[in-house]
């Protein structure tokens, strides 16, 4: 780079710390704990200047939070020295005994969250940012368009519709940048109206080798960064050995992507010191390559050299600061030998179900509570009138004149035919309207006989519906975007019923993509906190096996109950990853990452003369992925079991051998919940009491422990699943499965079988009474009910 503008002696300064806690970070990890893996940074050490520079860049043009998504290469050195986790809460999960109650994730997978602050240079102020990173499976770069779906959802949820506040920032490997079809279906993803983000900040650590692969088997392109040519993105290349540049590089993508709103890659070339892990022996397959590297000085080596021959910095202060950073690391490691970041009983009652099943007690109305799917017959008509008008002066094709027409039909009264399409119509359009929604000019006496919203949800929600060709629908019968035949203008009529008293609908073709889409709408799913129906339409069921990473690494096993971490550190704020004892603020992996998502699949379902590859869902595949229990009924299963014991066992040790009354109100009130106050935590533990039969002074036991919890997973066992399965067979039980998702206490993604010929098939239809008040989504449609003809 020509010209390029020299950096001051503080900022020198500041890349040669940043340098030596990289440096140190990675000698203590592998000096204390040779045995481990932990996916070492060496060799690219300019990464952790490079990506923290980026960060305070972003943060001083008006960023306010970062979603970032990684490998595991670095991953450890980023948590620690970026986002601020307390190292002695990394070594606990280096040797697995950061808790005696979970598993958890390995520690390379595990995300993080810190609120962050960065200097100011023209006003000596301080600019905020929240970043995270996210967790992730050993599937290399199919986080990424799970963190833009994040940064999609965050944005929307903010009103940043300039898309300044919130940004995706995605490190990768070398390799499998270039190999993996994901990256490619992710960059498509970047400008298109339905999931652009404002652009993207790529870095590649580029160690010029995957695993034991080199370029020249690894990839036909000149670099690993070529792919991204095909959407115009800006790419620097830059060298890992010249942190400078690295510092000046990653200013560059930050002021790019601020400037225009684009994707922009920085390749940061260096080379791994060690093996893919710290384990394996490079040198077996790429002799000369390590010959080479065993030779090269390291960089913080070669930049103090540097700084030291322009008389910036003696050898002895490099190696004071080298002490310094050493110094830091072993507190830690003392703190965490004396159990400062072990997981206390306590602390693991509050973040687990037994916390849950304490309170619940003597409040099944809150525990239990679920808003009624079914609603009043007038707002069920109005709503279908609603959105089977169209504005004045638009042209609407004639096969659309005569489907509203007859759509209007279905909603005129009790006994109209509803199909499948008017049903999901229906379910959409009932969770985005705000209760007390009334039309223009109209009274309760000129048209209802009750109060419209009577019976509408008590919250009210955005919509978002994605997939190939879903504004249309495959088998044309959905049509939630019609265009003007004249104007061509485009029009959603879901999104117009009542201005500004209605959520968003987003109806949106997607790419011809599975994985990235997919994962995208996983991500915004988890991104909107429960705000949303999230919804993604295979264009056959079949071809979602082409995203069968994210089904079975995320939706399926990303989500357990997210807990809440206690025991205030010093550190600034920073959520935790299992097992750390960090400030109040969600853990990302209970079990596994704690990821609580409402997701729901569309799958269309049906062998209709289409040929193998368009008839099967693959309905079986779901149910294997199902953690159902054939063996054991709820609360009966070993592992189970274990966790009671272990919870009780601990629980008693840490109150003298025993649990009284008093305790489990400490207890109660250390773990908050939905009553507070103690006065109302006492009495719920009177209640705790009396239904477990005891005295006001007896002592719970073990067996009274189990007793409780075990009711507590029979009465909730619906929380514990982690994903619901269902074939749809009437219109009627597709309505209530998709206002289910949102009105319920609790997320879970939902796979939804849908039909193909039977979406036109006159006799598959319900009665509008099926879907008004008092009824309910049916589990199994008992033979011979009223109703259901078509069952």
């Amino acid at each position: 780079m020509e010209d390029r503008q020299q950096p001051t002696r503080q900022q020198q300064l500041a890349i040669l710390r940043g340098l030596v806690d990289a440096d140190a970070f990675e000698k203590f990890l592998a000096s204390k704990f040779p045995a481990s893996k932990r996916f070492g940074v060496e060799g690219c050490e300019a990464v952790l200047v490079g990506l923290d520079t980026l960060v305070a860049r972003c943060a001083q043009q008006g960023v306010r939070r970062i979603e970032l998504g990684m490998p595991h290469r670095g991953r450890l050195n980023v948590l620690c020295n970026i986002l601020k986790k307390p190292p002695g809460a990394l070594y606990g999960e280096m040797e697995g005994g950061q808790s005696e109650f979970h598993v958890g994730d390995v520690k390379y997978h595990l995300g993080q969250s810190a609120s962050l602050e960065y200097a100011n240079e023209e006003d000596g102020g301080t600019s905020p940012v929240r970043l995270s990173i996210a967790p992730n499976p050993s599937h290399l770069e199919f986080i990424g368009p799970v963190v833009l779906g994040m940064v999609r959802a965050e944005q929307t949820r903010l009103q940043d519709t300039a898309r300044e506040k919130v940004m995706g920032l995605l490190i990768h490997g070398d390799a499998a940048f270039a190999g993996l079809g994901v990256v490619a279906e992710t960059l498509q993803l970047a400008d298109t109206p339905g999931f652009t983000t404002g652009g993207t900040i790529h870095v590649i650590i580029n160690n010029q080798v995957g695993f034991t692969t080199a370029p020249a088997d690894g990839r036909s392109s000149p670099h690993c960064t070529d792919i991204a040519k095909t959407i115009g993105a800006p790419i620097l290349h830059v060298n890992a050995d010249d942190p400078e540049a690295v510092v000046a590089a990653c200013c560059i993508a930050a002021d790019w992507r601020a400037e225009h709103k684009q994707d922009v890659v920085v390749d940061i070339v260096g080379y791994r010191r060690y093996g893919h892990n710290e384990l394996d022996d490079p040198t077996i397959t790429l002799p000369l390559s390590y010959q080479a590297v065993a030779r090269h000085p390291p960089v913080l080596q070669h930049y103090a050299s540097k700084l030291h021959q322009l008389g910036v910095v003696q050898t002895s202060e490099v190696h004071a600061l080298q002490a310094q950073a050493t110094k830091q690391y072993e507190q830690e490691f003392e703190a965490f030998q004396s159990g400062k970041y072990k997981e206390s009983a306590q602390n693991w009652l509050q973040s687990s179900w037994q916390g849950d099943a304490l309170q619940a007690v003597g409040q099944a109305g809150v525990w239990g509570r679920q808003e009624p799917t079914g609603l009043p017959l007038p707002t069920l008509a109005w709503l279908g009138n609603a959105v089977c008008n169209l504005p004045t002066g638009f042209t609407p094709h004639q096969h659309i004149e005569k489907l509203l027409q007859k759509r209007r039909q279905m909603c005129q009264h009790e006994s109209s035919r509803v199909d499948f399409a008017m049903a999901e119509a229906l379910a959409f359009g009932t969770l985005a309207l705000r209760r007390g929604v009334r039309p223009t000019g109209v009274t309760p006496s000129d048209y209802f006989s009750t109060d419209p919203s009577l019976g509408l949800n008590r919250g009210h929600y955005a919509v978002r519906l994605s997939g190939q060709d879903s504004e249309r629908g495959t088998f044309n019968q959905r049509h939630a975007a019609l265009y003007d035949q004249t104007t061509g203008k485009r029009l959603v009529r879901l999104n117009n019923m009542v201005e500004g008293q209605q959520e968003p609908v987003e109806v949106w073709n997607s790419p011809l993509s599975e994985a990235a889409v997919l994962g995208f709408e996983y991500g915004y799913s988890l991104g909107c906190a429960g705000t949303s129906l999230v919804c993604w339409e295979a264009q056959f069921g079949d071809f979602a096996n082409n995203a069968q990473v994210i089904i079975d690494q995320f939706i399926a096993a990303g989500e357990v109950a997210a807990s809440t971490c206690a025991n205030q550190q010093e550190n600034g704020g920073s959520a935790c990853s299992a097992g750390t004892e960090l400030p109040g603020l969600q853990c990302v992996g209970e079990e596994r990452w704690g990821q609580q998502s409402g997701l729901v699949l569309l799958l269309p379902h049906g062998y209709d003369g289409a040929g193998p590859d368009h008839s099967s869902a693959r309905l079986e595949r779901f149910l294997s992925l199902c953690n159902d229990d054939a063996d054991h009924l709820p609360g009966h299963s070993p592992a189970q079991r274990r966790q009671m014991s272990a919870t009780f066992t601990a629980l008693a040790k840490e109150h003298g051998g025993r649990i009284n009354m008093q305790q489990v109100l400490t207890m109660l009130e250390a773990a908050g919940g939905e009553r507070g106050g103690a006065w109302e935590q006492g009495e719920l533990a009177e209640t705790l009491w009396a239904e477990m039969g005891l005295e006001p002074d007896a002592h719970i036991t073990q067996d009274i422990w189990q007793q409780v919890m075990v009711q507590h997973m029979r009465r909730h066992a619906e929380r514990l699943a982690n994903m619901f399965v269902v074939n749809a067979t009437t219109p009627a039980q597709m309505f209530h499965a998709l206002r289910r998702q949102l009105n319920r206490p609790f997320q879970k993604p939902l796979v939804l079988l849908t039909p193909k010929y039977l979406l036109h098939h006159r006799p598959a239809t319900s009665a509008l009474q099926d879907f008004t008040t008092g009824t309910f989504f049916n589990r199994v449609i008992d033979d011979g009910k009223v109703h259901f003809p078509c069952a």
